[in-house]
């Protein structure tokens, strides 16, 4: 932490306790709705994307094109020249050309940006007040493959650096419910779950889909510990059902993946011994943040969730009884979001600052994420 970083805390535990108030720090835009320029922008986009620019008041308007690098949009790749801007009109960027048009007009030529994820900037001078928004948009794809770009760049931006913590809580979870091994990990990805296991003694196996992550699994734990596999075809290695019947079954965050997810869920259990423990993190569709964005949930970035919308905590509650699970713990956190737009930010700033907010929706199943932990009786 650096020395303004720390100031800054101190300042602010100093006035939280004079006034005994719980201080925040918000960002520039949450001062004055006036000072944020009125759109309506997609989140996801194809070829087109169009945004209404809905702000009544004249000025002039520039825009600019922005990259990533990392989770932040900080990279300029291209900015207009000004507009005389009249009033509420669309504005267009073709992304087969590059080609950008306001209110019909041409209005330059950018690059077409190279990852996923790119944001557009708009600043509006008018009567005095500079008005200003920033829009964030993902590209929408289909049928790609699961290989080293999926885990580095294409939907993660580090796979390892973001599920990091991930391992841990598993262990502590199979600690905590008396889970036992042998354990079959069904999305294990690079094998990092795996390899925490190892440390605790237990026996784990695991299976992906993606033959990258599976290669990376075998190098990391050697052989006879990772075998590609698709668990919706249920045909399942001959090498990974020696080690049935399991103990424990981990599904961490791959539920959602499945077209079919409690289908999938059934004929594993198949798979389970006897009071066998299962754990599972998955999406929440009954979330605050799906009913409030819809269409443009961050649950629907990634393209291989293919079951997004039929995982809830609704879904869990109603299937895992009836496949022959016991809940024992189901709980919900986080406002998942990625948007680098000031308006959808609102809610991942409330979860981070506010504890009421974080109880109330995890009181009320609300948050994006499921964990969940269930025996075989």
């Amino acid at each position: 932490m650096n020395i303004k970083s720390r100031l800054k805390d101190s300042c602010l535990a100093l006035v939280g306790r004079v006034t005994r108030r719980c201080i925040v720090m918000l960002p520039q835009e949450a001062r004055s709705e006036y000072e944020i320029f009125d759109l309506r922008a997609p989140y996801p986009t194809e070829d087109r994307l169009q945004i209404d620019l809905r702000e009544i008041n004249p000025g002039l308007i520039t825009a600019s094109l922005m990259g990533y690098s990392g989770h932040f949009p900080v990279v300029k790749l291209w900015e207009s020249s000004p507009y005389e801007y009249a009033g509420p009109c669309d504005f267009v960027f073709n992304l087969a050309d590059g080609s950008v048009h306001i209110a019909g007009h041409s209005w330059g030529q950018a690059p077409v940006p190279q990852s996923r994820r790119f944001c557009w900037s708009f600043t509006l001078h008018s009567n005095g007040i500079k008005r200003h928004r920033i829009t964030s948009h993902y590209l929408k794809v289909r049928n790609r493959t699961n290989d080293s770009l999926y885990f580095q760049g294409d939907n993660y931006v580090d796979h390892e650096l973001q599920s990091k913590g991930e391992p841990e809580r598993i262990a502590q979870l199979m600690r905590q419910h008396h889970a036992i091994g042998p354990v079959l990990e069904v999305g294990c990805a690079t094998g990092a779950v795996l390899d925490r296991l190892d440390k605790e003694g237990v026996p784990s196996y695991g299976v992906d889909i993606s033959e990258w992550a599976v290669e990376k699994a075998r190098e990391r734990l050697g052989p006879g510990r990772a075998w590609l596999c698709d668990a919706s075809s249920e045909e399942y290695p001959e090498a990974l059902l020696r080690h049935a019947p399991f103990g424990t079954l981990v599904l961490w965050a791959v539920l959602e993946h499945f077209q079919n997810p409690f289908i999938v869920l059934s004929s594993l259990t198949r798979l389970m011994a006897p009071s066998a423990t299962l754990l599972i993190n998955t999406t929440n569709a009954d979330s605050l943040s799906h009913m409030i964005f819809g269409s443009d949930w961050e649950g629907y970035f990634d393209w291989t969730h293919l079951g997004v919308g039929q995982v809830s905590v609704a879904t869990i509650k109603q299937e895992l009884p009836r496949i022959g699970w016991r809940i024992s713990q189901l709980e919900t956190e986080q406002a998942w979001d990625r948007s680098a737009d000031p308006t959808r930010a609102t809610l991942r700033e409330w979860w981070a600052s506010d504890a009421r907010f974080r109880r109330m929706l995890s009181e009320r199943d609300l948050g994006d994420i499921v964990t969940c932990v269930a025996v075989r009786p």
